[in-house]
C-alpha cells in the first residue's frame, strides 16, 4: 500500500482530472512525480514532458515510484490516435510500471467501457464489458491487462469507470453520471490508499439522487463521495435543460452512454 512519502507517478497531469488531481493530493503527498506531453505554463510541481508510448521515457520515470495514476488518454472516434495512446501508450506506462516494481495502479477507465448497457439496468463493474465504441473497448482492455498483471505478478489496481468529470454537471445525463473533482480526489486517494484492492473496478460518479449505476465496491474501497448532482438542478434549468424529465422516468438517452453509443464511429485510414 502507498504512504504520502512514497514517489506517485501521475500521467496526464496537464489535463482537467490531472490537475485536480495534483492540486487535490499534494497537501498530503509530498512526492508526486508529474508527466505529460507538455508542462502548463507556471504549473508547480516535479514535471516530466513526455509522451506515454515512449517506452524509454516510461522507464525513466517510473524508477523509483511506488504507485501510478494513469490519466493520459485520447478521448473521440479516430482509431490510429486512440491507438497511440490509449493502448500502445497504455502498454508502455504498465509496462515500465512493472519492470520498475510498481506496487499499485490507478487507472481512469471511464463508462463508456460499459456504454452499451440501457440505462434501465444498474450496471455493475462485475458484470461483462459493453463498450460503445473503439474508446470504450480500449478502456475495457486496460482493465482486462490490469487484471492480468494482479494474477500474473501480484501488482495491485484500482480501474476507475470514470463519469461526466466537470466543475459542474453539464446537461440532463450529468444528473446521473456527474463526478465533481472533490470526489475525483476522495475516489484517487481512496484507490491509493486501500491496502490490497487485488483488481478492483469501480464506478467513478459522485453521489447522486439520480445515480442509474451501481455503487458496488465503493464500501470496500473505502469511497464515500460527498457531492450531488441534484444540488445543481436549478441551475441547469436555467440553462434549458429539461430537469423534470428524469422524476418522470424519461431520459435524453437510452444507454448508459449517452449519444455516443448509437453514434457511428468515424472512417480511418491506418497506416
Amino acid at each position: 500500500m502507498p504512504q504520502p512519502t512514497d514517489r506517485v507517478v501521475i500521467t496526464g497531469a496537464a489535463g482537467a482530472i490531472g490537475t485536480t488531481l495534483r492540486r487535490g493530493l499534494s497537501a498530503r503527498w509530498s512526492n508526486l512525480l508529474l508527466t505529460d506531453l507538455r508542462r502548463p505554463p507556471n504549473a508547480p510541481g516535479t514535471w516530466i514532458e513526455a509522451d506515454v508510448a515512449d517506452r524509454a521515457a516510461m522507464a525513466r520515470i517510473m524508477e523509483g515510484a511506488k504507485a501510478v495514476i494513469h490519466l493520459a488518454g485520447a478521448a473521440g472516434t479516430d482509431l490510429e490516435t486512440l491507438w497511440h495512446t490509449n493502448a500502445t501508450g497504455l502498454f508502455e506506462v504498465f509496462e515500465a510500471a512493472r519492470h520498475a516494481g510498481v506496487e499499485r495502479i490507478v487507472y481512469a477507465s471511464s463508462n463508456h467501457a460499459h456504454g452499451m448497457y440501457p440505462i434501465t439496468i444498474p450496471v455493475a463493474p462485475s458484470m461483462p464489458a459493453r463498450p460503445d465504441g473503439h474508446y470504450g473497448a480500449l478502456k475495457a482492455y486496460g482493465e482486462l491487462v490490469l487484471r492480468s498483471f494482479h494474477e500474473k505478478y501480484g501488482i495491485t489496481s484500482v480501474s476507475l469507470r470514470i463519469g461526466t468529470y466537470r466543475d459542474l454537471p453539464i446537461d440532463q445525463r450529468s444528473l446521473a453520471t456527474w463526478l465533481s473533482p472533490n470526489d475525483m480526489t476522495r475516489l484517487a486517494e481512496a484507490s491509493l490508499l486501500h491496502p490490497n484492492p487485488g483488481a478492483l473496478v469501480v464506478n467513478g460518479y459522485s453521489n447522486n439522487t439520480r445515480l442509474k449505476a451501481a455503487r458496488e465496491n465503493w464500501d470496500f474501497l473505502g469511497y464515500h463521495p460527498e457531492d450531488d448532482a441534484e444540488t445543481h438542478r436549478e441551475m441547469l434549468r436555467a440553462q434549458g435543460f429539461d430537469v423534470d424529465s428524469p422524476d418522470r422516468g424519461i431520459w435524453e438517452f437510452n444507454e448508459h452512454g449517452g449519444n455516443y453509443a448509437p453514434g457511428p464511429e468515424l472512417p480511418t485510414t491506418l497506416k
